[in-house]
């Protein structure tokens, strides 16, 4: 039941109408009922429905338990059931094709070549689309389509951001150029997948299950719930995106006349529907063209609903053929309110305790699930591949460490941090002065920052690889170094009694991901203009208060804020509000329990030679490295510093001012003694084979080196056999 304060025959009518019900009706003038059905309360004589309806006098709408009742013309949603048990396919029947549409971002490149050795098959096709903004992805995708006539990457990019217009934009984009006669695809069914995408059954099962079913359409859809869904996704609002943001510009009429539907954005569409869509003027398609160019999650609905109100309403199934992992309390946090305005939330990552779940939908018509990361989880992958897929992977070079680019020196229009490129730089100095230290004959100054990859081992960072290019001293000639370095930890609990001894862990960084609740930042690289934000968490035990003390590096107390500990397991992310510029330096996050300081993390905010991502000038380190004009809050804290074992100091005062003003050598040896206390330098190979180094390693023997095996994500496997038993 809905209340309109404008009720009428009509707009009750048009409210069921989109609800997809047979019937509406008015009553008591401003209730609206919807349903299936009508007539188990018996009838009365027209007389009885006296109530005037609000929107229109003239017209009545019921009265006190007493309803007129219309129909709305629709027979309700059609959804064929489409079970996994069904009778042994044809063996005469040809098979479906599939054309497999990646639509990826990010560098998590060694994801998406193991996505596509998976489900990769020359009876397939497989179009990709990176993401405008990507560049490193799309280069070192190119190389597929030389080695296969059945790979794609697409040359009209979009750089689309979650819930735009711009991603309906790019599907219709996609299926009008896979349905050009000059490409030569003969495909049947349409399947988008992401990075973060993984088949749970084997590709054949997939094949078969769409070849008994050709001809019907895959799209999961909200329930039955459709105004709160319509609510929900905001369609009764226009939205319009521009410089990568979907503004919500005022409340608009939903479409008359139709049947809404929705759910999920991920599709399965047969080829004659998805030509309908494409080509079709009639006003059905080309209306609500229209009428998503300016939605929010339009994919989310604009298939749904022009398939149930076309010729094709008898072909749907609800199923996306996918499982999605939502944790609807830990992932839905409007985490996006800064990309658009409007409350939207992201389905979690399946972890290995995950896997038991995935176990339950061995016989059910669910061939991928979403979300998988392997820079979140690596082994949940490897479970997939070892139960769903056959592979026997035991002692497999590579089966238990992951890779991922943060940077590339081919990159051009790719913005870095300046904190990152900043301490990547400063620790191919550590490298270059460490290998000296070892090896005397191999002197060598850094040249050239080249790659730098974030290294994981069972599921933990280990570190960064940074490559970069070197001279050597003697002779000039030219090499590339790789090296380990890992972060050092300045963790501590002063007080492991009472409270404190729930505390697990203390760790300042940036980009806290509140679904995963992990910082995006990994090594947790900080510059002067960052936004910091601690993350705490803490075991089971009583509740109780702690205070967050934010302390720079001339003892200033920054800010201090209290934090309630539930009872529970909890993790918490404290964002401390501080003007900047940051001062540069080590900072440290103090915790106090009634005053009494019980642990600390120290953490470094690193000065910079980077300012948007070119060499900083004299100027811009004035202005970036002498802290905030005047204080970073309008609060004065001094009075919590015997509390926090701080003393005033001048001299830290004075050392940071003229730090600040440091410049060239200077300026690279201050950055450098600071990125010591913080990281070192574990492990370094060559790229090639060098006798002035023969202590070195070569970087492919490594078991950790970026240029080490890793055949589970290799291209050249890829429409290959593996090195795997099956």
């Amino acid at each position: 039941m809905a209340e309109f304060s404008d009720n009428t025959p009509d707009k009750c009518i048009q409210h069921c109408l989109r609800c997809g019900q047979k019937y509406a009706a008015v009553q008591y003038g401003k209730e609206c009922w919807c349903g299936p059905s009508y007539g188990k309360h018996g009838s009365l004589e027209a007389g009885h429905c006296f109530s005037k309806c609000p929107g229109n006098a003239s017209l009545t709408c019921g009265a006190y338990l007493s309803s007129q009742v219309y129909g709305t013309g629709v027979t309700g949603a059609v959804r064929q059931d489409a079970p996994l048990a069904r009778a042994p396919l044809d063996k005469s029947v040809p098979k479906v094709k599939i054309v497999f549409v990646l639509t990826v971002n990010g560098r998590a490149i060694r994801q998406v070549i193991r996505l596509l050795r998976v489900i990769y098959s020359p009876d397939h096709y497989y179009y990709i689309h990176v993401d405008k903004r990507q560049e490193y992805l799309f280069r070192e995708l190119l190389p597929l389509e030389n080695r296969f006539t059945n790979v794609m990457l697409t040359r009209n990019r979009f750089a689309t951001i979650w819930g735009g217009a711009s991603l309906l934009q790019a599907h219709l984009s996609f299926l009008q150029e896979l349905l050009e006669p000059g490409l030569g695809w003969n495909w049947d069914y349409y399947i988008n997948l992401s990075e973060s995408d993984y088949p749970i059954k084997p590709l054949s099962q997939l094949t078969d299950y769409l070849t008994t079913y050709k001809g019907l359409n895959f799209l999961k859809s909200h329930g039955k719930n459709t105004p709160r869904f319509i609510k929900k996704q905001g369609l009764d609002q226009t939205f319009h995106e521009c410089e990568n943001h979907l503004w919500r510009v005022s409340h608009r009429p939903l479409p008359r006349g139709i049947v809404l539907d929705g759910g999920s954005d991920w599709i399965g569409l047969w080829r004659e529907f998805a030509h309908y869509v494409v080509t079709s003027t009639d006003q059905l398609v080309t209306g609500l063209k229209d009428y998503y160019k300016y939605s929010l999650l339009p994919v989310e609905s604009f298939f749904h609903t022009v398939l149930q109100n076309s010729r094709f309403c008898q072909q749907s199934v609800d199923n996306n053929l996918h499982i999605t992992n939502w944790r609807r309390k830990q992932g839905c946090k409007c985490q996006y309110k800064h990309i658009v305005d409007w409350c939207g939330c992201s389905p979690n990552d399946f972890k290995i305790t995950d896997m038991e779940k995935l176990l339950n939908f061995d016989k059910k018509p669910v061939f991928f699930a979403r979300k998988f990361e392997a820079v979140i989880d690596q082994e949940i992958i490897n479970s997939v591949d070892r139960a769903f897929h056959g592979f026997i992977m035991k002692e497999l070079p590579g089966l238990s460490s992951y890779w991922q680019n943060t940077f590339h020196h081919l990159d051009t229009s790719t913005k870095v941090k300046d904190a990152a490129r900043t301490i990547y730089r400063s620790l191919t100095h550590h490298t270059a002065e460490q290998l000296m230290q070892t090896e005397p004959q191999c002197e060598v100054k850094a040249t050239k920052l080249l790659e730098v990859n974030l290294y994981q081992h069972s599921d933990h960072f280990h570190g960064l690889l940074v490559q970069f290019s070197a001279q050597f001293k003697d002779t000039g000639h030219i090499t590339t170094f790789e090296s380990l370095a890992e972060p050092r930890r300045h963790y501590s609990v002063i007080d492991p009694k009472g409270s404190t001894g729930r505390l697990q862990s203390l760790e300042v960084g940036t980009d806290f991901d509140l679904k995963e609740l992990i910082f995006r930042n990994y090594g947790n690289l900080l510059g002067p203009f960052d936004d910091l934000s601690l993350r705490h968490e803490w075991g089971p035990g009583p509740e109780f208060t702690v205070s967050i003390a934010w302390v720079d590096p001339t003892n200033e107390i920054a800010a201090s804020y209290d934090v309630h500990i539930p009872s529970s397991h909890y993790v918490g992310n404290q964002r401390p509000q501080l003007n900047r510029p940051l001062r540069p330096g080590v900072w440290s996050a103090k915790l106090m329990i009634d005053l009494k300081l019980v642990a600390e993390t120290q953490f470094l905010v690193a000065p910079l030679t980077f300012h948007n991502n070119k060499p900083i000038s004299v100027s811009e380190i004035l202005r970036s490295h002498q802290g905030p004009i005047g204080t970073y809050t309008s609060t004065d804290f001094s009075e919590f510093m015997p509390n926090l074992n701080l003393v005033d100091s001048p001299k830290l005062r004075q050392e940071a001012s003229d730090n600040g003003k440091k410049t060239g050598v200077e300026l690279d040896q201050w950055i450098d003694s600071l990125t010591a206390l913080f990281w070192v330098v574990r492990e370094t190979c060559a790229i090639e084979q060098l006798d002035a180094c023969p202590q070195l390693e070569q970087c492919k023997m490594t078991s950790w080196s970026s240029r080490s095996p890793d055949v589970k994500s290799d291209p050249k496997h890829v429409g290959s056999s593996l090195p795997l038993a099956r």
